[in-house]
């Protein structure tokens, strides 16, 4: 393993091994987005260099040489080994049929897979920030007659009249509206349109008054295979290995716990001694 020194904080320093160490405790799957995120990384490296700069204040008072110091560091290198050991058997487990099993599932319930409702609508927007909302609705009104009379005219007179600074991006068009986007009174508004085309009367919010125009109404429905088919096959993969991590575990736990004859009365003698009356009473608090 590389010693070579990857950062260092006064007199203590963290090498690449180290680090290694450290990284190998994410999941393999998303440990090159982590690597990535130039934050989380100094994060690490940081937290990790604050836990060597106070064991090192530690060793010099020879804290390490305390009993008690010394069985908590071996649970804590037993928990450390375990934990590596079960992510390395996941990590070999022979993969399963995942996408056969994700077939399955969709086929077994597909209604857990259904699509919520959206819109596709096109809306102008009149502010009444610089006029009175009198005459925001009055040029709202104007312009819907020109849209119902030539319903083509629409999508330019967004371009030419919509105050809202999004339709540089978007030409004033929500293709994927969902409850809960909007304004109550656009989205009631424009939930309330039923056939493609149509447009709505002038719409007052507080940023002014909307026309709001219908594009495409799309209904609650089972969403395709496909479209949820990576969703699933993840949710598989993590069930299959999840069961697989209990399985292996249970192998190893086939023995009962046996606790040793009075060794709870010794334990408790150990930090109390023979006057109980002083041990703390945790149902009192």
């Amino acid at each position: 393993m590389s010693q070579e020194i990857f950062a260092s904080q006064g007199e203590v320093s963290l090498t690449e091994a180290e680090l290694d160490a450290a990284i190998s405790r994410i999941p393999v799957e998303f440990r090159l987005q982590y690597i990535r995120s130039g934050d989380r990384m100094d994060q690490l490296v940081s937290n990790l260099l604050r836990n060597k700069v106070i064991a090192a204040a530690a060793l010099e008072e020879q804290f390490d040489q305390s009993p008690v110091v010394q069985g908590r560091m071996a649970l804590a290198g037993e928990k450390e080994l375990a934990e590596a050991w079960i992510q390395r058997k996941l990590e070999t487990v022979p993969p399963g049929d995942y996408e056969t099993l994700a077939y399955e599932y969709y086929l077994a319930d597909p209604e857990r897979y259904m699509s919520i409702p959206s819109l596709d609508v096109s809306h102008i927007l009149i502010s009444s920030e610089k006029r009175s909302a009198d005459e925001a609705l009055q040029l709202a009104t104007e312009l819907r007659e020109q849209a119902l009379q030539d319903p083509s005219r629409f999508d330019p007179l967004v371009m030419e009249y919509s105050e809202d600074p999004s339709k540089t991006g978007n030409a004033g068009r929500f293709p994927n509206m969902t409850e809960g986007q909007m304004v109550k009174e656009f989205e009631a508004a424009a939930f309330a349109l039923d056939t493609p085309g149509e447009i709505s009367e002038p719409v007052r919010t507080s940023y002014g008054y909307h026309l709001i125009r219908l594009n495409a109404k799309r209904p609650e429905a089972v969403r395709p295979y496909e479209e949820v088919k990576p969703v699933i096959v993840e949710n598989v993969r993590k069930r299959y290995l999840e069961e697989y991590r209990v399985r292996y575990i249970k192998s190893l736990l086939t023995e009962p716990i046996e606790v040793e004859e009075n060794a709870v009365e010794s334990m408790v003698k150990r930090y109390y001694g023979d006057n109980l009356e002083l041990a703390p009473d945790a149902s009192r608090e």
